[in-house]
């Protein structure tokens, strides 16, 4: 079973705390990918969530798979986005504001092969969940 939420929130907090403090030093990678901060606003609360999400590069964009390890659930950071689809990253201490894309169905798939041929997880998450798993492109927002 899943470990409770506060273990989950706790190393969420310390993960952002240290890559913030480090200017992403710390915390740069995890699972042998390359981490960003993702900051969103919470839909019910409007208040700005912050998340250590794995990326891939894709040009001047960044990749996301929303697969919150394989659960069933959609993780609440990809419900903000789909709520308010803009947010903050932060990458190796520079803060830039994004636009989101939701991939279509057809992209998804094709995308999401990039995080299966980075690791094996990701074919592991893909196995455990019936959800099909959004890939969202985060893009420089211009102005």
């Amino acid at each position: 079973s899943a470990p409770p939420k506060w273990i989950f929130k706790a190393f969420t907090s310390t993960h952002v705390f240290l890559y913030r403090l480090s200017k992403g030093k710390m915390g740069r990678t995890m699972i042998g990918f390359p981490v960003l901060l993702l900051t969103t606003t919470g839909r019910k609360s409007g208040l700005q969530r912050t998340t250590p999400v794995v990326y891939i590069r894709d040009g001047d964009s960044y990749l996301i798979a929303a697969s919150a390890g394989g659960a069933e659930r959609h993780p609440i950071w990809f419900l903000n986005l789909q709520n308010k689809p803009e947010a903050n990253i932060e990458v190796e201490g520079k803060i830039s504001k994004v636009e989101v894309e939701i991939a279509s169905d057809s992209e998804r798939a094709r995308l999401y092969e990039r995080f299966k041929a980075q690791g094996d997880n990701f074919v592991k998450y893909e196995q455990n969940t019936k959800r099909p798993i959004p890939v969202i492109r985060l893009k420089p927002a211009l102005g």
